[in-house]
């Protein structure tokens, strides 16, 4: 699996010509996708007539093979916003979503035990802090922790405990037994 980060929370995921894209920032980029999530609703970036399964709402789906859990985490500012727990390419893949506060037990235990997690921030305002976000991780212990941010997550690296830095990728390419479990290892994909 192939993981890019195009800007924002935009993240596409593609194993050969399997490809799931999140919080996509136009229309545009639907083309070829199999499924588009997006974390808030109403979503940014409505489904077209004919394109990509579209999901925005909490539930459970399958599309294609990729099998999706989706649950609200928050309702902030006329929006609500959902968290997802993701089996694709044979990996589990919790996406956390833009949220500023520690999301409720529910939530973490959905994403409990992924191979990687998508956490919004680290001291990027608005959403969680450094110490918040490192809490949540700790908790779910993913194998891999992407934060999505724009900024170095050193903050979030101190808080782990891993002063070392955050590896800095253009994009991550990784298989199921690639990935050490509960490793909390944090990757920096940079747009």
């Amino acid at each position: 699996m192939v993981i890019t980060l195009n800007g924002g929370g935009y993240l596409k995921f593609q194993s050969g010509d399997r490809v799931m894209l999140v919080d996509p920032e136009d229309q545009r980029s639907f083309r070829g996708s199999l499924v588009v999530v997006s974390t808030e609703k109403p979503a940014k970036t409505p489904s077209l007539e004919g394109g990509p399964f579209f999901i925005d709402n909490q539930g459970e789906y399958d599309a294609g093979g990729v099998r999706i859990e989706g649950r609200t985490v928050a309702h902030e500012n006329e929006s609500e916003k959902t968290a997802y727990r993701v089996s694709f390419d044979e990996m589990g893949i919790g996406i956390l979503g833009p949220v500023k506060n520690e999301p409720d037990p529910k939530i973490i235990e959905l994403l409990q035990d992924c191979d990687v997690l998508v956490v919004p921030g680290g001291d990027e305002k608005p959403f969680l802090s450094a110490e918040i976000a490192a809490k949540i991780i700790r908790q779910i212990e993913p194998g891999i922790v992407i934060p999505t941010t724009t900024k170095n997550p050193e903050e979030l690296m101190k808080e782990l405990g891993q002063e070392n830095g955050a590896k800095m990728e253009g994009k991550l390419t990784i298989r199921k037994k690639d990935i050490a479990p509960k490793a909390m290892k944090v990757i920096w994909l940079t747009a």
